[in-house]
């Protein structure tokens, strides 16, 4: 499976971002094979309509699971529908603290609950 990690910058040792569409990049890894790609948030400034694209990127990607920080209710609907979950991410992580946190099973999967 792939994991998806929000993050400031294009290394395992940067710092994790906080938000899904507005990342700077979305570090890719292969937990299998632990090969590590850097894929460059295109949409981040777009004035709307980023949760979705990068939810796109995740789809492109053959993404399972992602850790973010926050994600918007049509992005999380998107993904949700695709059997992709999000995983919360704690603040002031690395993206490396927040693999290890993932793998060690101690991250939180986002709920979204409609009224």
């Amino acid at each position: 499976m792939k994991l998806a990690i929000c993050s400031t910058g294009p290394e395992l040792n940067d710092k994790a971002h906080d938000l899904f569409g507005r990342c700077d990049y979305f570090l890719i890894i292969d937990l299998e094979t632990e090969e590590v790609k850097a894929v460059k948030n295109e949409f981040a400034a777009s004035s709307t309509g980023a949760g979705t694209a990068c939810a796109q990127i995740m789809f492109n990607e053959n993404v399972g699971a992602v850790v973010s920080g926050k994600a918007g209710p049509n992005a999380y609907e998107v993904l949700k529908q695709a059997g992709v979950d999000i995983f919360l991410l704690l603040p002031g992580l690395t993206v490396k603290d927040a693999l290890e946190k993932y793998k060690a099973g101690s991250l939180r999967k986002m709920e979204i609950t409609q009224f």
